[in-house]
C-alpha cells in the first residue's frame, strides 16, 4: 500500500479512538482488504489500525507464486472504539479464523500494539465518505439476521458433502436411488472405475427402460450456513378476493408487494430494506457473490415498480435514488455495456421507475425533482435513452 501523510496530532487522537484488525501469519502476497480498499500484503504486515468504528467489510484471497488469486472469502464486523479484533491464517484451509485466539492471546496483544505499530496498515481514511455512501443503511440487527450462520461469505457457493464411505459400492448407495432387482442381478459398467460396482444398468438401452434404473449424479446442496439469508420477496401480488380491475392494477404498481414484505420482512422498517439493498450491492461488487446480484436486481426492479408507495413512503424512494446514485457510480462502466447488451435490465428498470414518478399526481414534488435529475445525470453520463416505453415484461391485463 501507498504510504499517506497524515498530521501527526490527527494520527495519534485516531489511533487512539480508532479499531484494530490484527491478523496473524499471513502470507507475503495474499490479497487482503476493507471496505473499498485492497492490497497484496508484504512480508511485515500484521493487519490493519485506526478503523472507524462501525460496520465494515473484510475481503481476502489466497495466491499463488504467480501471482494468481483464489476465490475470494470476507466476513462483516462492526468494530467498536479501541476494539480488538485477531485472525490467525490457516495454512491448511487458506483462511483467517479465530480458533485458538484465546482471551490471553488478545489481552496479550492489546497490550503490545504499540510494538505492533509499524506493522498494522492505516485504514485509508481518504475513503470513508464513499464507503458509507454503500453501506450507511446497514444496521447490525440487519447483519445478524442477513449473514451466513457460519459468518463467511464466499464467493463460490459451498456445497454439503456426505462422510465417506468404507467401499465405492456403499457411496453410491447412499447418494443414488437405486432398484433393488438391479443390485441383486449383480449388473455393472464393464472396465473403468466403476467396475464391480453394480447399481448401474449394464447399457443404455437398458437404463432408458425405467426413470428408477437410469444413473442419478449425487444430489449436492449448498450448505444452509453458507448461504447469505436473503429477505424473500412475496409471491403474493395482489390481496386475495381482488377483482379482475384490481388484479391488473397491482400487476402494474406493485406497492402492495412492497408493503406486504416490508411488514412480513423487516418489521416495517424502511431502513432495513434499504440496507438490505445495499448489503446485496457490496457482497457482489467486492465480495464477488453473484447471488448477492441477483437479489439486488429483484430489490431494485421492485422498488422500481412502486407508483403507490410514492406518496406512501416518500422517505423511503428518496433514499432509494441516493443509494441507486452512489452504487452506479461504483459499478464499472464495461458492465453497464455487458447488462445493455444483453438484457437491458437497469435502463428498462429504472425507464419503469421514473415513469412512475412522471405519472404520479401525487408524489411530493420534491421527490419528483429529484428522480427527474437523477435521470437526467444518468442520460449525461451513460448516454441511456429513457424515452422509449419498453415493450417486455408487460404485465397481462385480466379481463371483467
Amino acid at each position: 500500500a501507498q504510504a499517506t501523510t497524515m498530521d501527526p496530532e490527527l494520527a495519534c487522537r485516531l489511533f487512539e479512538e480508532g479499531a484494530f484488525l490484527v491478523l496473524l501469519d499471513v502470507p507475503e502476497g495474499t490479497e487482503f482488504g476493507i471496505d473499498y480498499n485492497c492490497w497484496n500484503v508484504g512480508p511485515k504486515f500484521k493487519g490493519v489500525k485506526m478503523i472507524p468504528p462501525g460496520f465494515h467489510f473484510v475481503f481476502y484471497s489466497a495466491t499463488n507464486k504467480q501471482g494468481q488469486s483464489a476465490p475470494r472469502t470476507s466476513f462483516f464486523h462492526f468494530f467498536c472504539r479501541r476494539e480488538v479484533v485477531v485472525r490467525r491464517w490457516d495454512v491448511a484451509t487458506e483462511d483467517l479464523t479465530s480458533e485458538g485466539i484465546t482471551e490471553e492471546i488478545i489481552e496479550r496483544i492489546k497490550s503490545s500494539l504499540r510494538d505492533l505499530d509499524s506493522s498494522l496498515g492505516p485504514y485509508p481514511y481518504e475513503s470513508i465518505k464513499k464507503w458509507v455512501s454503500l453501506s450507511s443503511h446497514v444496521s447490525s440487527g440487519l447483519l445478524e439476521r442477513v449473514q451466513p450462520l457460519d459468518g463467511k461469505v464466499s464467493s463460490v457457493t459451498q456445497f454439503c458433502t456426505k462422510p465417506p464411505s468404507n467401499t465405492m459400492q456403499g457411496a453410491f448407495k447412499e447418494e443414488l436411488p437405486v432398484k433393488e432387482s438391479t443390485v441383486a442381478e449383480g449388473k455393472s459398467i464393464p472396465g473403468g472405475m466403476f467396475a464391480g460396482v453394480g447399481e448401474f444398468p449394464s447399457t443404455v438401452s437398458e437404463s432408458a427402460g425405467s426413470e428408477e434404473q437410469r444413473p442419478v449424479m449425487p444430489d449436492f446442496k449448498p450448505k444452509p450456513e453458507a448461504a447469505l439469508r436473503f429477505s424473500e420477496i412475496p409471491t403474493q401480488r395482489y390481496p386475495k378476493g381482488s377483482t379482475p380491475e384490481q388484479i391488473t392494477h397491482h400487476s402494474l404498481d406493485h406497492s402492495y408487494t412492497l408493503d406486504l414484505m416490508l411488514e412480513q420482512s423487516y418489521g416495517n422498517c424502511e431502513g432495513d430494506l434499504l440496507g438490505e439493498l445495499q448489503l446485496t450491492f457490496v457482497c457482489f461488487i467486492i465480495g464477488h457473490v453473484y447471488d448477492a446480484f441477483e437479489h439486488w436486481k429483484l430489490l431494485v426492479k421492485l422498488l422500481c415498480s412502486c407508483e403507490e408507495a410514492l406518496v406512501s413512503h416518500q422517505s423511503l424512494f428518496s433514499s432509494f435514488i441516493t443509494i441507486m446514485h452512489f452504487q452506479l457510480k461504483e459499478i464499472p462502466e464495461d458492465f453497464f455495456v455487458d447488462i445493455v447488451s444483453r438484457n437491458n435490465f437497469l435502463t428498462t428498470t429504472l425507464q419503469t421507475f421514473f415513469s412512475c414518478i412522471e405519472d404520479s399526481t401525487t408524489a411530493d414534488k420534491s421527490l419528483v425533482k429529484k428522480g427527474l435529475q437523477f435521470r437526467e445525470n444518468l442520460t449525461k453520463r451513460y448516454k441511456w435513452d429513457f424515452s422509449t416505453v419498453p415493450d417486455e415484461d408487460a404485465p397481462a391485463v385480466v379481463d371483467t
